[in-house]
C-alpha cells in the first residue's frame, strides 16, 4: 500500500487533518539529514508501515537477512496501533528528528 492508495474521501475531517500531516511529514522525512541514528530510522519505518499498512502479520525474515528482522521488529514493535495513531506518531517522530538533528545556528552577539 502506498499513500496513493489512501482514499480521502473516507476519512472523517478530524482524519484528513491526521493524513494530511503525515503526507507532509512523509516528504519531510526526505529531507533529514544523512546522520539520523539506525534507531530512529527503524522507529520511522515501524510507524510509517503502520500507518498505510496497519499491523504487522508478515512471516520474519530468515535468521541471515539482519537488515530485513530489523525493519520487521521496528514494525511488529507498533502492536496494535491504529494507523491513524501511527500517522500521528510518524509526524510527530519527523518534527523531533528535525529538532534533533538540526544543524546548528550561528548566533550574533548582540
Amino acid at each position: 500500500m502506498s499513500l496513493a492508495d489512501v482514499d480521502k474521501t473516507k476519512l472523517t475531517p478530524e482524519d484528513l487533518v491526521i493524513f494530511e500531516k503525515f503526507e507532509k511529514a512523509t516528504v519531510d522525512a526526505k529531507k533529514l539529514p544523512p546522520n539520523v541514528s539506525q534507531d530512529d530510522q527503524l522507529s520511522l519505518y515501524g510507524l510509517f508501515k503502520q500507518a498505510l499498512a496497519g499491523k504487522n502479520t508478515t512471516a520474519r525474515p530468515g535468521m541471515l537477512d539482519f537488515k530485513g528482522k530489523a525493519k520487521y521488529d521496528a514494525w511488529l514493535k507498533n502492536g496494535d496501533m491504529t494507523k491513524l495513531d501511527a500517522q500521528q506518531k510518524y509526524a510527530d517522530l519527523v518534527v523531533a528528528l528535525d529538532e534533533k538533528y538540526a544543524k546548528p545556528t550561528a548566533t550574533t552577539a548582540e
